[in-house]
């Protein structure tokens, strides 16, 4: 049963807080840079409530702001679980693009069976400065799906929409991290450095990447 958007966020912004899969401070991601916040959303497979609740806002995503398509695919390692219990929910086909090709066999690039002129629609988790993404998009393209949205449960809105437009891609998350955030403040669950701290980030749009 899906919520209305801000009952949604509330209380997907409340679980983040409380399972500690939204934490502030001062963070170095996987390239080095620093974050004033760190997000999480490998923890949401472990409750399986809170999993559901997000699976269900994607499908509504998918549902008001992408047309007809044929298949739904995913970049490792965590958007792999969201994209592939989406499809299963919307019962889609399911591949995933590898970040490297396989060192045996055929060397391939992509797992799961993509018929050449299939309609693809991208799953992630959170979109951060859309560099996975953008190259998951041509490798797609490249063995002969067309890839035209992206859907994801939470942009750090640093650069990803920006970059992916530039590709012909639409990004459509679920929510941003300026309405978690300020949903946290609004209700009194984190203080106004850790709001403050986030929107500034925002602002140097595709200087931050999560691991």
């Amino acid at each position: 049963m899906s919520l209305p958007p801000k009952d949604f966020v509330f209380q997907f912004a409340s679980f983040l807080l409380k399972s500690n899969s939204l934490r502030f401070g001062v963070f170095t991601l996987a390239s080095g840079k620093q974050s004033a916040y760190y997000i999480d959303l490998r923890v949401l497979p472990s409750f399986p409530g809170y999993f559901r609740l997000g699976i269900s806002a994607l499908k509504d995503v998918v549902a008001e702001k992408v047309g007809r398509f044929d298949i739904f695919a995913s970049v490792p390692t965590s958007g792999l679980v969201f994209g592939s219990a989406l499809a299963y929910e919307m019962n889609k086909p399911f591949i995933y693009v590898r970040k490297d090709p396989k060192t045996y066999g055929t060397n391939k690039m992509i797992e799961g069976f993509l018929e050449p002129g299939s309609k693809v629609v991208i799953v992630d988790d959170v979109a951060t400065t859309g560099t996975s993404l953008s190259s998951a998009v041509e490798i797609i393209r490249a063995n002969g799906g067309t890839v035209e949205d992206v859907v994801a449960l939470v942009d750090r809105h640093e650069g990803a929409e920006d970059k992916l437009e530039k590709m012909g891609i639409r990004l459509s998350p679920v929510t941003g991290i300026n309405d978690i955030v300020s949903a946290l403040y609004n209700a009194g669950l984190i203080d106004e450095n850790a709001l403050e701290s986030v929107l500034k980030q925002m602002v140097t749009q595709g200087e931050y990447e999560t691991d």
